[in-house]
């Protein structure tokens, strides 16, 4: 806020009386204060809400708007402190030229039944998210409107398994701003969803290039090299470590599981494996690897138990296991 307290010169005829609605001017005071409110420029704001409030007089709040020339005064309030409010948004926002409108803006000010000092505001524009966060000069002359819409639609294709739509829209979103460069760690998730763990890894690196620290990308590059089969030690830490946490994704328990069943150590896949069921039940791959343990171990009505529930879950992303498991469980006397 800024709060710019000076002597008032002179206060012409042309200047508006704003007055708020309150009680009965015997309960009032006769405290007066006027002032502005202004844009980061010194561009007068119109149609601004100014409050003014103290809750130990009668009445505790004065309501007002700013005119065209972005001024405001208040009449009636009684001494003591009163904090002063200015807030544009909404059609206050579009009115003055920021659909996202104005940052509020406050503070306290002592008020007198004698000349009082002007009470001045200046509102910062609320700036689009890319904005802020990319800074002005990476988004000049784009329509950020646009691109939230377009991530959106991405976002959209990615959830209802659209890979290659997804991948195509967040590709030409960063031809168009290529510093939101967190988009390569969509397109390598998309990937990985596709099975094209080379491509995957690729926009991983990429991602990694800007934000090198990225926990986040850094388990996800792991779980692409582990499915392709170049996961050095440091990954396959990771990956324990991610698997360990409370917060383990089904994707990290079910790699631990698929790192057991290779080494033979199926007791311990089997754990691993029902961890990821108990996170997702309806995931065929740990189902499915549940009954190729029970089968190692010849245990054959729990494997039959497990193959009938890939059945019955119908992942559409373990189709492969939900045939075979079909398959199986018919040979299966």
């Amino acid at each position: 806020m800024s709060l710019r307290p000076r002597h008032i010169l002179g206060f012409t005829l042309g200047f508006a009386l704003i007055l708020a609605t309150a009680a009965p001017a015997a309960a009032q005071g006769q405290g007066r204060v006027a002032g502005a409110v202004t844009d980061e420029n010194g561009n007068p704001l119109a149609g601004v809400r100014i409050t003014a409030t103290n809750p130990a007089a009668n009445p505790p709040q004065f309501v007002t708007t700013t005119d065209d020339d972005g001024r405001f005064a208040i009449l009636g309030l009684v001494s003591g402190q009163w904090m002063f409010r200015a807030d544009c948004i909404d059609a206050c926002g579009e009115r003055n030229g920021s659909p996202r409108g104005y940052g509020p803006s406050e503070g306290p000010s002592n008020i007198t039944q004698t000349r009082n000092p002007p009470i001045d505001f200046t509102l910062g524009r609320v700036r689009h998210p890319l904005a802020q966060m990319l800074g002005d000069e990476a988004v000049a002359g784009i329509d950020l409107d646009a691109i939230d819409a377009r991530i959106a639609a991405s976002d959209a294709a990615f959830n209802s398994g659209r890979y290659q739509e997804a991948i195509a829209g967040y590709e030409a979103t960063l031809g168009q701003l290529p510093a939101l460069t967190s988009l390569h760690f969509n397109i390598g998730n998309a990937y990985s969803q596709l099975n094209d763990q080379d491509a995957a890894i690729a926009a991983f690196e990429r991602a990694l290039a800007n934000d090198p620290m990225n926990q986040d990308v850094l388990i996800a590059r792991a779980r692409a090299r582990l499915a392709n089969g170049t996961a050095d030690a440091a990954d396959r830490q990771l990956l324990e470590d991610a698997a360990s946490s409370l917060s383990a994704s089904r994707e990290d328990l079910y790699n631990q599981g698929e790192q057991a069943f290779a080494r033979g150590a199926t007791g311990e896949a089997a754990q691993w494996y029902e961890r990821a069921n108990m996170v997702d039940p309806n995931w065929g791959l740990p189902l499915f690897k549940l009954a190729l343990v029970a089968l190692n171990t010849g245990d054959m009505e729990s494997a039959k138990e497990y193959f009938q529930r890939v059945i019955d879950v119908n992942d559409p992303t373990a189709a492969a296991e939900t045939a075979q498991a079909q398959a199986t469980l018919n040979a299966l006397p």
